[in-house]
């Protein structure tokens, strides 16, 4: 089980960049009333009617990603989490197209998890291995900010230098303060 909201999004955008997408979006949308979205979409490989059934079933995978893993619990963990928050949840897929999964909660309610370590979960998602672009939408509220992996390569150059990586993290967490901190005096 995933403890946090940023776990979720990590899982679910690798699993995008695994499937082959040339192009993730993810957004992540807090509502000021407590609601949060998360839409996540991809143009990689996509699946099939009777592939994406299976999806849903914790001990399916297609044993493609991971030769040796018997179960594919990210999706069962998703459902899981939006029934224990009464939340919903939908993905739609067609193969050769992408995949595009939503996912909306009470961000009060009790049992909702903590949106966690959103800088370092953004960053993993960036740095993981492959020739992509992602576009990483951030709401909180009425404001946002966006970062994309291109403009991170262009900005930082090397992604995945220890330097690079500290200094994106800190610009991300910078970010999030200022969103929370512009809210603040808008209250």
């Amino acid at each position: 089980m995933h403890l946090t909201l940023s776990d979720y999004i990590m899982d679910l955008t690798q699993n995008a960049v695994e499937a082959g997408s040339s192009l993730v979006i993810v957004d992540l949308i807090e509502e000021s009333g407590g609601r949060v979205k998360v839409y996540i979409s991809d143009n990689g490989s996509g699946m099939d009617e009777e592939t994406l059934k299976r999806a849903r079933d914790p001990f399916f995978t297609n044993g493609v990603k991971h030769e040796k893993r018997k179960v594919g619990l990210g999706i069962s963990f998703l459902a899981q989490f939006m029934a224990q928050c009464g939340g919903e949840w939908d993905i739609a897929s067609e193969k050769g197209v992408g995949t595009s999964l939503f996912f909306e909660y009470d961000g009060k309610n009790i049992d909702a998890p903590p949106i966690g370590n959103l800088a370092s979960a953004v960053v993993s998602c960036l740095t993981l291995p492959g020739e992509f672009e992602l576009q990483f939408n951030r709401t909180l509220g009425d404001e946002s900010y966006t970062v994309t992996r291109s403009e991170a390569v262009e900005v930082f150059g090397d992604i995945n230098d220890a330097e690079a990586l500290l200094t994106l993290r800190e610009y991300i967490r910078t970010s999030e303060n200022e969103l929370k901190e512009l809210i603040a005096k808008g209250s």
